[in-house]
């Protein structure tokens, strides 16, 4: 009898013969990491959503290597879990090169867009467990992954500038499992950061982010950011991290009004005890615009409190508990305060693990 093979089933057998061959390891400079994120939900109050669950929120398996000597190639395959079940994809699949023009580098393929900080950085290696709102409502829980091309040039400035430009498909924006439909304006997006040395080996690296698309039904997406993270390292242990976001977005129909929203985050994070660190999330989110039914503008926000517990014996796993409570409220009225749940977080990672720029 023959088995119907499906997409699932055809990516786990391709990634077993590819594990299973005797040309994968060093001899053909063929690098390989794996990396698990389980994660672990409860809620503090038995009415509050969501219930206890432990699961294995994501799984990637990473391929990278020099093509040849001027190309360089990355294959990462994730799954990750939707309505209960580990669905395979993929996240990276990109051709690049550092050496073809000088002073820049690009890639082309699918990627996750080179914007912000988190949208840029795999899950498993945030340094708390879950996405604040501004990240979940902007770019979703995983970020937004598409595919096109990207650029990213070092201009002769008198200082440190990297600028990042980008444009992709923009049939879906966020994590998607449908085509999509075709966009009236694509995706576009651009980036300059900066990174300036400070004493005691610490750093700052400083960002500005826009982002543009126009969708098939002409509702018009404007993204505007700053991202900041602050960082002293000594040796392997970070004895203070300060990283932040700030997201503007409008969002305007084709024949309405425009919807105009406001979020952030900042989470400051300590050493406490060796391979023990403290941290806090602390996240606001306000819809600028908001109007009740007769016309009057209502002050509202979101905001949520994140304390969180990390445990690094080292570079290759990690272990992280979290709090976390959020209270909405609306024309100076309490809307909710009942959303309290705690996390726990183990990650780790097999195999070697490509290098992040800071």
């Amino acid at each position: 009898m023959f088995r119907k093979v499906t997409s699932q089933n055809a990516c786990i057998a391709a990634l077993s013969m590819c594990l299973a061959s005797p040309l994968f390891g060093d001899e053909s400079g063929l690098k390989t990491s794996i990396a698990v994120d389980i994660v672990g939900t409860g809620a503090a109050r038995k009415k509050n959503s969501p219930q206890g669950r432990l699961a294995v929120r994501e799984a990637e398996v990473f391929f990278y290597a020099p093509i040849d000597p001027t190309f360089d190639g990355i294959l990462g395959i994730a799954a990750h879990q939707e309505g209960g079940v580990a669905l395979f994809e993929i996240h990276e699949a990109t051709i690049g090169s550092s050496k073809l023009i000088p002073s820049s580098r690009f890639r082309f393929g699918q990627y996750f867009l080179g914007l912000g900080k988190l949208n840029s950085t795999h899950r498993h290696d945030w340094p708390f467990i879950s996405a604040p709102r501004v990240q979940r409502e902007f770019f979703g829980n995983e970020g937004i992954v598409d595919s096109g091309f990207e650029m990213s040039v070092l201009p002769p400035a008198p200082f440190y500038l990297d600028v990042t430009f980008g444009v992709t498909n923009g049939w879906t924006f966020g994590h998607s499992h449908h085509e999509g439909k075709k966009p009236l304006t694509p995706t576009h997006y651009l980036r300059a950061a900066t990174f300036v040395n400070l004493p005691h080996d610490g750093g700052l690296q400083f960002g500005l982010n826009y982002l543009g698309r126009k969708d098939a039904e002409g509702v018009q997406t404007t993204l505007a950011g700053i991202d900041a993270t602050l960082k002293w390292r000594e040796g392997r242990v970070v004895p203070f991290l300060l990283q932040s976001e700030v997201w503007f977005r409008e969002l305007k129909p084709k024949e309405a009004s425009a919807s105009q929203t406001l979020g952030l985050y900042l989470f400051p994070q300590a050493n406490v005890f060796e391979n023990f660190d403290f941290g806090v999330l602390y996240g606001a989110y306000r819809i600028l615009n908001l109007k009740d039914v007769a016309g009057r503008t209502l002050v509202n926000y979101d905001q949520e409190i994140t304390p969180s517990l990390t445990w690094k014996p080292s570079e290759f796993s990690t272990f992280r508990s979290a709090y976390s409570w959020a209270l909405t409220k609306a024309d100076g009225k309490k809307i909710s305060v009942d959303n309290s749940f705690f996390e726990i977080q183990s990650t780790f990672i097999l195999g070697a693990h490509p290098a992040h720029d800071f």
